[in-house]
């Protein structure tokens, strides 16, 4: 996969898996960070970012269409900090945001991905989603997230739909993303299996 190096430089998707959230504090130098976390987490093992503003919030990756991830009040805060990063972009300022959840796949992607969606406007859900695909590989963007999202934002489906001919187009990639975590010893998200 060929990142993005324009995109890159302004937006990063990061996970907790091998440090990778350690290292990209250090190269990226963010100036936003969003947080994503399960509420199981060792304490010992939640980050913390210093002086960088940062909004984390503690919720299981649930991807079954209509399940209840967190409340519209918290997620409402998510959609609000991103817009926060999305203006000063807007504005020209440097402004460099870092999403990360536990693997770097679905709650990271989503949020990811309505940060550009925020950035792009209204009408280029399209070319949001395809910003997210430059940045990230072979995301599975949280399907609750962005259908808050698209509602919220109100984007009438549009957002929604890029993630579900995505989804059509790699029907096989959730199970595979099941597969590299069992391999690798790590926690299943709540993800169900397709």
């Amino acid at each position: 996969m060929m990142i993005d190096e324009s995109i890159a430089s302004f937006l990063r998707v990061s996970a907790l898996y091998r440090g990778r959230v350690s290292a990209d504090l250090e190269t990226f130098n963010p100036t936003h960070i969003v947080s994503l976390i399960n509420p199981t987490l060792d304490r010992a093992k939640i980050p913390s970012f210093g002086a960088t503003p940062a909004l984390q919030r503690q919720f299981h990756d649930l991807d079954t269409p209509g399940a209840a991830l967190l409340s519209s009040e918290a997620f409402g805060e998510i959609v609000e900090f991103v817009a926060g990063w999305a203006t000063a972009r807007q504005r020209g300022e440097d402004a460099r945001l870092l999403v990360h959840c536990h693997m770097g796949a679905s709650r990271s992607t989503a949020t990811a991905l309505i940060a550009l969606a925020v950035l792009r406007g209204q009408g280029n859900e399209g070319r949001a989603f395809d910003d997210l695909m430059r940045i990230t590989n072979k995301p599975w963007p949280n399907y609750n997230l962005v259908a808050l999202a698209d509602d919220l934002l109100d984007r009438k489906g549009m957002l929604l739909g890029e993630l579900r001919r995505y989804r059509e187009r790699h029907p096989r990639r959730l199970d595979a993303y099941i597969r590299l975590n069992l391999r690798r010893g790590q926690d299943l998200p709540d993800w169900p299996s397709t």
